[in-house]
């Protein structure tokens, strides 16, 4: 079979601290859970229209024609290790996985290049019960893809040029319930959130619940620059809470006062505090000083 090189998403899924399960089972128990578990991560590969190239060790290599198929695979793969697998309460089983997306190199059956190295390297940094993305994963997502992601970090890697920007993808449920008395509710009602954009200033309150911002002047904050979506992202208060909501393809980073940044992307995150809020690119961007698409936010 002769060498051909394709665009592909890439998923690497690796059974974390494997060692404890043999210390804890024993080599032949042991390799018996880990063979249950890869088998588990290759079927659900194959459901999601993936590939599964190989298994190495405890971990599988596999591949998809689509990142949000991809995506789906990883998030089922990691609801899938709630359950007891191994058997023993005390012996908790976790996965972590790598995701990117480049060009690779096919050949017979197998593939190679920088974009494989490239996802070793990701699942290496990925927690158990993580998925990590790249961005260039991230940017593969569809525009209408309803994956919520979180920026994480940049690093570099070994034998990789130029920095990874790393991002999670956040596949648990994120909606909590509150509750809350009489004098919270007073002041979820009370609440406000104060944008100021230059000499644009918009509150967001019970009387204006949701805004929303893009480049297409129909938007409550019009920002006509090519790297923001038509409708890029929205602003709403839902009881007292500032959720920001980001539709868009380049995403939303928000930078508090206090704490880390934050990069969403087809996901929400509340606003709490003050900060700044800039859309489609980050603030270290080298661009002109006069661009106006970035907006100062302040929750009282």
């Amino acid at each position: 079979m002769t060498q051909q090189t394709t665009p592909l998403t890439i998923l690497f899924a690796d059974i974390s601290k494997s060692s404890n399960i043999y210390e804890y089972l024993g080599d032949t128990a042991a390799q018996e859970i880990v063979g249950k578990i890869l088998n588990l991560l290759s079927d659900l590969t194959v459901r999601y229209d993936g590939n599964v190239i190989k298994t190495v060790g405890d971990a599988i290599i596999a591949t998809f024609g689509s990142t949000d198929t991809a995506v789906e695979a990883a998030r089922s793969m990691q609801l899938a290790m709630t359950e007891n697998i191994s058997g023993h309460p005390d012996l908790p089983v976790n996965i972590h996985i790598g995701i990117h997306h480049g060009l690779v190199v096919m050949d017979n059956d197998d593939i190679f290049g920088d974009a494989v190295n490239v996802t070793a390297r990701v699942v290496d940094y990925a927690n158990p019960r993580q998925i990590v993305a790249t961005r260039a994963a991230i940017e593969n997502l569809p525009e209408n893809s309803c994956q919520f992601t979180r920026y994480i970090t940049r690093i570099t890697a070994k034998n990789i040029s130029g920095e990874l920007e790393l991002h999670e993808i956040i596949y648990e449920d994120q909606n909590t319930t509150m509750v809350i008395d009489c004098r919270q509710l007073s002041r979820a009602m009370r609440s406000s959130l104060c944008l100021k954009r230059g000499e644009q200033v918009i509150v967001i309150d019970v009387q204006k619940p949701l805004i929303s911002i893009g480049r297409e002047d129909f938007n409550d904050i019009a920002i006509p620059y090519s790297w923001i979506s038509r409708t890029h992202a929205y602003i709403e208060n839902r009881n007292g809470v500032f959720l920001l909501k980001d539709k868009s393809t380049n995403g939303t980073f928000i930078y508090p006062e206090e704490g880390a940044p934050l990069y969403v992307n087809k996901g929400e995150h509340p606003l709490a505090g003050k900060g700044e809020i800039i859309f489609g690119r980050e603030k270290d961007n080298r661009m002109e000083t006069a661009l106006t698409d970035t907006m100062e936010y302040d929750v009282k």
